[in-house]
């Protein structure tokens, strides 16, 4: 049994990870979600892991130590920093760890508390996986590592995340989806007179011509969204633009949006339990992170034919190319790369195309679950 252990009580890209993980080997291995109570567990019960679940207060080194006593683990899965070193100085190599970095904050290039705490912690670790590369060069004292450190990247399905947009979206005379619903995503195509396949109220209720999907923290710069969002409204190029996630920066969003006029625009939508349906129903994705581990938000609007703006942060620096969107930096590029896209029919059509089959290249959930399934086995 493999005891995943997550500091986080949200919903974001780590999380999805692990429910990846636990429904690609539910059938191989048994597994545990060790994480504190809060919104995840709303997210589990509505893809069927909620009995997987085991609810904290507080993730720290007497509820690891309860809940080994509790599920006996072969492997304890700690998921990023802070659980991978509260699990090393709680279990102190009584049970193996597999330490797993989705991301790469800055300080992790630093002489800094977290990165010489996490050097002490790797005594007790036993293999790293990394999400990407840039994780392991950023990471101060990587050759001072001595475990096993494999890059495996994200968990990824094209034919995933377009099955949980036809839950959302998709209707064919209320049979509750018996056929394709991926023809017009991404398109900009208008819908207004009904097609037979979508409904029609409910792709309103998603719709925009620019979307962001993800916390709103300093790391993901929600806040350049809005400066962006300002001046394409201003040339009207935008009607609708959508804001995804919550987070503490919420206040500041709302001030924003309010003082700049916004508020007939931008919708900040909080946190929801599938933004697919709101990649399905947009022109284009932006993602002007100032550090990203991975990009899975990226793969998955690509692998709805969404094109993505975004910055060159992190793992994003492989994910994107010229074939599927645009790298930019500062506003006045992003502003004009998707300028571009919203008044360049060819334009979009080929950037759509490109993404779709960008996405494609990253189809691995079984690769991926096979590898972690031969590094837990490797422990029993």
């Amino acid at each position: 049994m493999i005891l995943h252990v997550i500091k986080s009580k949200i919903y974001s890209g780590a999380e999805n990870v692990v429910c990846q993980i636990i429904k690609g080997l539910s059938d191989r291995e048994e597994f545990i979600y060790m994480a504190p109570h809060g919104p995840i567990e709303d997210k589990l019960k509505s893809i069927g892991l909620y009995d997987n679940y085991y609810g904290i207060d507080k993730l720290d080194v007497a509820s690891i130590k309860a809940a080994v006593e509790k599920f006996h683990p072969t492997v304890v899965h700690a998921h990023d920093f802070t659980a991978s070193v509260l699990c090393a100085f709680a279990l102190k190599g009584s049970v193996p760890i597999i330490s797993h970095l989705h991301n790469n904050p800055p300080w992790i290039q630093k002489f800094h508390y977290k990165t010489i705490s996490y050097l002490m912690a790797c005594k007790y670790i036993d293999h790293i996986l990394m999400v990407s590369d840039a994780v392991r060069d950023e990471y101060r004292y990587t050759s001072k590592i001595k475990c096993p450190i494999t890059i495996v990247g994200n968990p990824f399905s094209v034919d995933g995340v377009k099955a949980q947009v036809k839950q959302e979206l998709f209707e064919a005379d209320g049979s509750g989806g018996s056929g394709e619903a991926v023809s017009l995503v991404g398109s900009g195509a208008d819908v207004s007179g009904g097609t037979g396949f979508w409904d029609v109220s409910e792709f309103q209720r998603y719709d925009s011509d620019l979307l962001f999907v993800g916390r709103l923290t300093e790391q993901k710069n929600p806040m350049l969204v809005l400066e962006v969002a300002k001046e394409l409204a201003e040339a009207g190029l935008v009607k609708r633009v959508r804001i995804v996630g919550d987070g503490e920066l919420m206040p500041e969003l709302q001030q924003f949006v309010t003082n700049a006029g916004l508020s007939d625009v931008v919708v900040l939508e909080g946190f929801k339990k599938n933004s697919y349906d709101y990649m399905a129903c947009t022109e284009v994705l932006m993602m002007p992170s100032k550090w990203e581990g991975f990009g899975l938000v990226a793969l998955e609007a690509m692998s709805l034919g969404v094109p993505v703006v975004s910055t060159n942060s992190g793992g994003l620096v492989k994910i994107m190319d010229d074939s599927c969107g645009f790298v930019c930096e500062g506003k006045d590029e992003f502003v004009a790369a998707i300028t571009s896209l919203l008044t360049d029919a060819d334009l979009y059509a080929s950037k759509s195309s490109g993404a779709t089959k960008r996405a494609m290249e990253y189809n691995n959930i079984d690769e991926y679950c096979g590898k972690l399934l031969d590094i837990y086995r490797s422990f029993q």
